[in-house]
């Protein structure tokens, strides 16, 4: 059965980008190499709406908590930390680093970077290969896990796109891509205070507990502010009609806002 938790109605709002004009990669890259790195660890909201196996679940979300250095804390603040350096390299990944990194803030569905900077973006390790970690890396794997692969649907589609606006904000998306990708956070955020049943966390892997895995042709963007901020993300199967209940169909949106005073 569908239900309706909120009134809330965000998936009308601007669903895809603006016309097929889009910037090149470079003209991507040369936006955000103006991005310094920040230190500031917001508070941030989340609110959205997911369509997906015949449902409708609203979500409103502060994160505010204090993050551990050592242990997962849902509903955390901003905690930076998903680039992982040698993530790349034959180096030895120490444990701090595999912590850091699976506590990391990020995007409350798809689990995309919810901070870029110039440092982050496009990173190459040693041999010249791009970090697997890296926020260009970690996005793109979403939009185009079908390029050049053998079955893929309509693979001249299946690249992203990018989008730069004169404030310094930008954009990434694909129109129609066939991708495979894990919706995170369904059916409810994974909080052992609320819901028991998930158990203890792991503290040396905190990785979510509820992983939907999704096999579709899809449109789908993240937009982030001129600071590098995630603001939304969206994602949409093809012909996607909120007034149907299909339970192929799939439409995920959320929004974000982040308060940063004294909160360094």
């Amino acid at each position: 059965m569908r239900k309706k938790l909120l009134l809330l109605l965000l998936l009308p709002l601007t669903l895809t980008s603006c016309g097929n004009s889009h910037n090149t990669f470079n003209a991507l890259k040369t936006n955000v190499d103006k991005i310094e790195k920040s230190s500031e660890h917001p508070y941030y909201k989340v609110i959205g709406r997911i369509d997906f196996n015949n449902e409708v679940i609203d979500v409103n979300a502060t994160f505010d908590k204090q993050p551990n250095g050592t242990s997962f804390v849902p509903y955390a603040r901003y905690n930076e930390g998903f680039y992982c350096a040698y993530a790349g390299d034959n180096a030895v990944t120490s444990e701090e680093d595999v912590v850091i990194y699976g506590m990391a803030s990020r995007s409350y569905w798809l689990r995309v970077p919810l901070k870029i900077d110039k440092e982050n973006f496009y990173v190459l390790d040693e041999t010249n290969s791009i970090n697997p970690t890296c926020a260009y890396a970690n996005i793109t794997k979403i939009i185009a896990s079908w390029a050049g692969q053998e079955g893929s649907v309509n693979p001249s589609n299946v690249y992203p796109y990018f989008d730069v606006y004169a404030d310094g904000s930008f954009a990434i998306g694909g129109d129609k891509v066939h991708t495979s990708f894990k919706i995170d956070n369904y059916p409810f955020y994974p909080d052992p205070n609320t819901h028991p049943e998930i158990g203890p966390w792991k503290e040396r892997n905190p990785l979510p507990c509820y992983l939907n895995k999704v096999d579709a042709k899809v449109n789908i963007r993240f937009e982030y502010d001129s600071d590098g901020w995630l603001k939304r993300e969206y994602l949409a199967t093809i012909d996607y009609d909120y007034n149907k209940s299909i339970p192929s169909q799939l439409c995920l949106e959320a929004v974000y806002s982040y308060k940063f005073a004294d909160l360094k």
